[in-house]
């Protein structure tokens, strides 16, 4: 489809060296005859002038020879660089075009043909511009502006089958220089049809893959041999806080930050999870410890595996892990109900087989009179001693069996009111302020007056109790926009409660005093329980302490009253 010739370099060449030839053959002809000939000598010596004659016509046939056979060569490389550069043309499996700076189409490769679906009427095509899909024609032609000037172009156009429909192509312009001149465009066009099918399936596998990852509940990221991450779920976010924008290519070790026996983190090499899951085997944690971006620890659940290609190499790992902290609370609710089971069960035994030799006692401790300051000493010390054992009997009886609870519409500001007035006098006797910060308006609740002020008693007790040194007591009461929800708190400028004690609040024969039985904070959290309220406890040793109750609102009217057992 296209004509080869020899370049304008390579035939100059071949000039120079005919033109060279003719020179030296004419020089020496006519050295030999205008010079040579006049001599006298050669004229007496007629046959050494045959002898210089013949020489000189053997030594220009040597010549011709030689220049024949350059000739011969050079034209042999010529025809070789051609054919070399015509089957690079027609086979090359792109399609490539010869335009002229018009625009004109001066030669095309059978790939042209393929692409368009052209056959003889190939030859018929004059310009490249009916070759363009409409939309992209202006494109083409800026590029191909910029190629003329000198500049190589790449971009992507569509060119219209021979059918009508378009297919995507890269679009290569290149100059064609001769003697450092551009006469011309090459354009080489790649069809782009299945790279383009190719990129939407892999596209719609990576958007699957996606969906797959991101409609999981579980955490799940990957690394690589580095350990560094390839890929990161919503669920990892949603859980840790990381953004995949930030993990992406980070390494792992800002999530698993294990801490060693004196408080420090380990680092990279020494990190023993890390080295468990760079180890590229399948492992299973049951429990652990991973690190949100605000730099706070939850526990969790984890799974790694190893990601494997076809040929078995190991690209890197895979691990899947879960926020298990729902879960231990789950379990400790359990372990809190079974003691709870285990407290109700031996209570109503318990309390039963006390309460009858209790009332023997005390009736019989009546009756004891005597005259003696020592004797009568000891009765009120064992007076006292059977009132308290009577008091831990019936929380006993309140654990194994609630009592009857009447529900009545209350305010909160007047119950907090009377608990203080009834607690006053031993805040004065501490040098103890009580100062209640009770906010307007505050919605009725449906409660148990007396378990609910039972309740506010017995924390504020404890908070002043725990103010050894005295201070401000603070009370606040107010409620949420909605106003479904009411919220009380007791902050106290006490000494506090220990971290690693707070969980353990609530539990039976667990109390921070040193002769409680932690049956009354225990009575607290069911009465709160009972009345669909929460109870919390917030703590810092030498700072105070804060229980905060929070009890739903009602619209029950005032009179109504509901008995539950």
């Amino acid at each position: 489809m296209i004509k080869q010739q020899p370049s304008t370099s390579e035939t100059w060449t071949l000039y120079r060296i005919a033109l060279v030839y003719h020179i030296i053959a004419i020089a020496l002809i006519s050295a030999d005859f205008f010079f040579l000939h006049q001599l006298d000598y050669l004229q007496t010596h007629r046959l050494l002038g045959i002898s210089i004659d013949i020489l000189i016509l053997g030594f220009i046939l040597v010549l011709a020879i030689q220049g024949i056979k350059t000739v011969k060569r050079k034209e042999a490389y010529i025809l070789e660089q051609a054919e070399r550069y015509k089957s690079l043309y027609d086979n090359h499996p792109d399609s490539i075009i010869s335009f002229s700076l018009d625009g004109e189409v001066l030669s095309a490769n059978h790939g042209l043909e393929s692409l368009l679906g052209l056959g003889r009427e190939s030859a018929m095509l004059t310009s490249f511009i009916p070759m363009i899909n409409p939309p992209d024609l202006l494109k083409a032609l800026h590029h191909f502006q910029v190629a003329s000037a000198g500049m190589p172009q790449n971009f992507e156009a569509a060119f219209v089958h021979q059918k009508g429909f378009p297919i995507p192509s890269n679009v290569t312009f290149v100059p064609t220089m001769i003697d450092g001149q551009i006469v011309g465009v090459y354009a080489i066009l790649k069809d782009l049809t299945e790279v383009k099918e190719q990129k939407k399936e892999i596209d719609k596998l990576y958007k699957q893959n996606q969906l797959i990852l991101n409609s999981v509940s579980e955490g799940i990221y990957g690394i690589d041999l580095s350990g560094r991450t390839i890929f990161w779920n919503q669920a990892a976010e949603a859980i840790t806080g990381w953004k995949v924008d930030e993990m992406l290519g980070r390494q792992i070790h800002n999530l698993i930050r294990p801490i060693k026996s004196d408080g420090t983190f380990y680092s990279n090499e020494e990190s023993p999870i890390l080295n468990t899951i760079l180890g590229h085997e399948f492992s299973v944690m049951k429990e652990d410890q991973f690190w949100r971006k605000d730099g706070t620890a939850f526990p969790v659940e984890y799974m790694s595996s190893p990601m494997l290609e076809g040929r078995g190499q190991i690209l890197g790992t895979v691990i899947t892990f879960k926020d298990i902290t729902e879960l231990k609370k789950t379990q400790e609710l359990l372990i809190k109900s079974d003691k709870l089971s285990a407290v109700g069960q031996l209570a109503a035994g318990v309390a039963h087989e006390i309460r009858n030799p209790l009332t023997a006692l005390k009736g019989f401790l009546q009756l004891l009179k005597t005259n003696s300051e020592k004797e009568q000493y000891y009765i009120d010390i064992m007076r006292k001693e059977l009132q308290r054992i009577e008091f831990i009997v019936n929380e006993f009886l309140f654990v194994s069996k609630p009592q009857a609870t009447h529900f009545v519409t209350k305010t909160v500001d007047s119950i907090v009111m009377s608990t203080i007035e009834l607690l006053q006098p031993q805040a004065l006797l501490g040098n103890i302020e009580i100062e209640a910060e009770i906010a307007p308006g505050l919605p009725a609740v449906s409660c148990d007056e007396h378990q609910i002020k039972q309740v506010f008693i017995n924390i504020l007790k404890n908070a002043l109790e725990s103010m050894a040194q005295g201070g401000t007591m603070r009370i606040q009461a107010e409620s949420d926009l909605p106003g479904r929800n009411i919220t009380i708190r007791f902050i106290d400028e006490g000494c506090g409660i220990a971290p690693e004690r707070l969980p353990k609040l609530g539990e039976p024969f667990y109390s921070t005093k040193e002769k409680g039985t932690g049956l009354g904070l225990m009575v607290c959290y069911r009465i709160i329980e009972a009345h669909g309220g929460l109870m919390q406890i917030r703590s810092k040793l030498d700072e105070g302490t804060t229980v905060e109750i929070t009890l739903p609102s009602t619209t029950i009217n005032e009179n109504e009253e509901v008995t539950v057992r």
